[in-house]
């Protein structure tokens, strides 16, 4: 019951869930995630930078989410509310047997407060349209639509939403 940063060790497990994610997805007909992407090397150099955490239940990896600054470029062609650093979240994922048991908002959780501790106050995140799971657990965390881009060559859209965290700028203020 704690979420802490990934460790090389966490690797095999990690990659259990992508597997199971994959599978997943590939069923309702999202291919957003597959065996090209997310890699065995991407997290590796997420480890690396110290840039994904995992949570741990009953001594094993139960979730991950990597967060770091780095943006796509095609992040450049949305329209974000806001001209400020941001927190980027990327590869995002629950283990399916701890699925709905609040995992991810465990998770989600940690990367505001982290985000607020690091004195930003903006996060960034993208998921394929047809990824009807993420795009309400967003929507349900108060992230805010803002426009779809296109990844990878896939030919699926990605919806791309923020949030703004803390006090300050709001949403009103547009």
């Amino acid at each position: 019951m704690m979420i802490r940063i990934a460790r090389y060790e966490d690797l095999s497990e990690i990659m259990i869930i992508v597997k199971e994610t994959i599978e997943d997805l590939q069923n309702e007909g999202n291919y957003q995630w597959s065996d090209n992407y997310p890699s065995y090397e991407q997290f590796e150099t997420d480890i690396k930078h110290a840039e994904l955490y995992v949570d741990v239940e009953n001594n094993e990896v139960a979730g991950f989410i990597c967060i770091n600054k780095k943006a796509d470029l095609a992040y450049e062609l949305v329209k974000w509310t806001f001209n400020l650093e941001a927190i980027i979240i990327h590869r995002f994922a629950v283990k399916r047997k701890y699925q709905r048991m609040h995992i991810g908002t465990k998770l989600i959780e940690f990367v505001e407060e982290f985000t607020l501790n690091n004195g930003v106050s903006y996060l960034k995140v993208d998921t394929n349209s047809k990824n009807r799971r993420m795009n309400a657990f967003f929507k349900y965390h108060n992230f805010n639509f803002i426009g779809t881009i296109h990844l990878r060559g896939l030919k699926d859209e990605f919806n791309c939403y923020e949030k703004k965290l803390g006090k300050g700028e709001s949403y009103e203020t547009r």
